[in-house]
C-alpha cells in the first residue's frame, strides 16, 4: 500500500488501556469521556477505561460521530443523551440512556449551543 492511499483511509477507533491490555472502541459504542484529576476515563455499558489522549484531543477526533463537549471536563455521544435536567436556573445536566443511570454535567455556557444541534 502507497503512502498515499494510506493518508486517505481514517480510522476512528478510541484505544483505551486496562490491566496491560489495549482495548478498542468504536465511538458510537462511546457512553461519555470524562477527565478526572488528570486522567481521561472512556465510559462504555458501565465500565470505564483509561485513555491517553486528551479531552480536546478526543472531541476532535469525534467530533464527525455526534459528540459534543458538554462541560470542559466532559464529552458526551450525544446519541445516548435522553434527557437535559434543570437543577437550577444555573444548573443543568444530561441524563444518558445507557442502561446505568448515568448523568454528565451540562455548563451553562454550553446549553445554547447544544439546544442548536438538537434542533430544540
Amino acid at each position: 500500500m502507497q503512502e498515499q492511499d494510506r493518508a486517505n483511509i481514517t480510522l476512528q477507533k478510541i484505544s483505551t488501556k486496562r490491566n496491560d491490555k489495549v482495548i478498542l472502541f468504536d465511538p458510537p459504542e462511546v457512553d461519555y469521556i470524562e477527565s478526572i484529576d488528570g486522567s481521561i476515563l472512556v465510559h462504555v455499558s458501565g465500565e470505564h477505561y483509561v485513555c491517553a489522549l486528551t479531552l480536546t484531543e478526543l472531541e476532535q477526533r469525534l467530533l464527525n460521530f455526534g459528540f459534543f463537549r458538554c462541560h470542559r471536563s466532559y464529552i458526551v455521544n450525544l446519541q445516548k443523551v435522553r434527557e437535559i435536567i434543570t437543577w437550577t436556573k444555573n444548573s443543568y445536566s444530561l441524563r444518558l440512556n445507557t442502561g446505568k443511570d448515568a448523568v454528565v454535567p451540562l455548563s451553562r455556557s454550553k446549553l445554547q449551543e447544544l439546544k442548536a444541534l438538537l434542533n430544540l
